[in-house]
């Protein structure tokens, strides 16, 4: 690997490298890139830009969004071929070798299906253009404003389909990446460059902490990946959607637990390294709730055995102070619980730097224990048993609830469930695919509806 890549600013006005910088570490502690990062005075300026230029024709936009998911797959963009792109993304998320090139190329095909994506939030009731009103007069899908702008986490490369989507619908847009992964932001602005939008349809900008509350002053509309503090922060704010924690949860009813249904759990504890908010991190089982977590975790025991320090391994490689800093907080808040793996299994040195995470399992007492909310970024999960007297309270604030199960009125209650926001039947929780919303369509935030009655209508 040569040296740390360099990352400009994507500006309105072109590219522009500044004297403020930050340097990306890689998970063994070099440099993987200097990023710069945008002064308050040049994000305004590109703001005001955005908003000052109007959105290309709808088809236009499309053509160059499938012609941009080429270039990001196919072209040497930033000085980076997407072979070296994907190995710059490997070295700072910590997702292994193969989860990162599925993830990577995933990007492609947001971009290229962003349109497509967000028409789905699209009424029936409603058509796209005004054009197209009949007569008799029609609704209209409208944008609830000019400009964007997306605050992203690092999570995953695929974190990006929301502002894609909104750069779909005819938003300019203004992305402040995550400064532990800025390269697929990077990337993808570029590569929509490439393939002719203009520099004001999406800038890339990152900027420190401080920055982001001007960002998002200056922005129609605002789309924000974080914790618990920045969704209690902009709760009430109806231009600001946040994506917060997911505290994924699966439901396992009925007797025992059969092996197609402990192999369905692990996976929704593991896949995407763990890391991701869809990921399960509490099990509510109504059997014998320590049998299946002494079950469980002998599953994920052999699916972890002999990966832990290859390019293969199952949990994130994080840095060794991030370790022991998840370890310590396990020793001090799951005291009460029943660790499955022992804490000293938990953590494993990787020989190219840092350590794997997980997999973990505990169980709980009851089903109320608070420890069933705490939603940790490696394959972390917690055990409890589950009554049916208790219904579906234990599951509320759910992003997404896998009920196994073959009680029709307990999945009615779960879609009546206002905190629950997603519902999988005997399917695990980190299922996804384009068509599918996440926290919702994005479409539902990003647009409204709009009466257009064209002269002579019969109203």
């Amino acid at each position: 690997m040569s040296g740390p890549a360099a990352l400009p600013l994507l500006t309105h006005d072109g590219e522009r490298h500044t004297r403020a910088t930050e340097t990306v570490t890689a998970l063994d502690g070099r440099p993987a890139a200097v990023l710069s990062l945008s002064p308050d005075l040049l994000t305004a300026q590109s703001l005001r830009a955005l908003a000052r230029t109007a959105p290309l024709p709808a088809a236009e936009r499309a053509r160059r969004l499938r012609a941009a998911a080429r270039h990001f797959l196919h072209d040497e963009l930033g000085g980076l071929t997407f072979g070296r792109y994907r190995a710059c993304v490997a070295r700072v998320s910590g997702h292994n070798a193969p989860l990162t090139d599925q993830l990577t190329r995933a990007v492609a095909d947001a971009v290229a299906e962003a349109p497509d994506r967000a028409d789905r939030a699209r009424p029936t009731g409603s058509l796209p253009s005004w054009r197209q009103v009949p007569a008799a007069g029609s609704g209209v899908w409208t944008r609830r404003g000019e400009t964007v702008a997306a605050v992203l986490s690092g999570n995953t490369p695929t974190i990006h389909g929301g502002w894609l989507q909104a750069l779909a619908l005819g938003y300019r847009v203004a992305v402040r990446p995550s400064r532990r992964e800025p390269f697929t932001a990077h990337r993808v602005v570029a590569a929509l460059r490439a393939a002719g939008f203009r520099p004001a349809d999406a800038v890339f900008l990152p900027t420190a902490h401080a920055g982001v509350p001007g960002l998002l002053r200056r922005a129609d509309l605002a789309l924000l990946y974080g914790g618990d503090d920045l969704a209690a922060a902009y709760a009430g704010s109806p231009t600001v959607k946040v994506a917060g924690p997911g505290r994924a949860k699966t439901l396992v009813t009925g007797g025992p637990a059969s092996p197609a249904t402990l192999a369905a759990v692990a996976d929704s504890v593991t896949a995407l390294s763990g890391t991701a908010c869809v990921n399960t991190t509490a099990v509510l089982v109504e059997d014998d709730h320590a049998r299946f977590a002494r079950d469980l975790a002998a599953l994920l025991r052999a699916r972890a055995a002999g990966r832990q320090t290859t390019d293969r391994h199952l949990g994130p490689r994080v840095t060794a102070p991030a370790a022991d800093a998840l370890l310590a907080y396990l020793s001090r808040h799951a005291a009460h619980a029943r660790a499955e793996i022992p804490l000293q299994e938990i953590a494993t040195p990787h020989p190219d730097g840092g350590v794997v995470l997980g997999p973990a399992v505990f169980t709980v007492p009851t089903q109320d224990d608070p420890l069933l909310g705490t939603e940790l970024p490696f394959p972390c999960v917690w055990i409890a048993p589950w009554s049916r007297a208790a219904g579906t309270a234990p599951l509320r604030d759910s992003l997404v609830v896998n009920a196994i199960t073959d009680d029709p009125a307990l999945v009615d209650a779960l879609l009546d469930e206002p905190t629950v926001k997603n519902v999988h039947l005997d399917t695990p929780t980190v299922h996804g695919a384009g068509h599918l919303p996440h926290e919702d369509y994005a479409g539902t935030f990003l647009m409204r509806n709009k009466a257009v009655v064209t002269k002579g209508g019969t109203g």
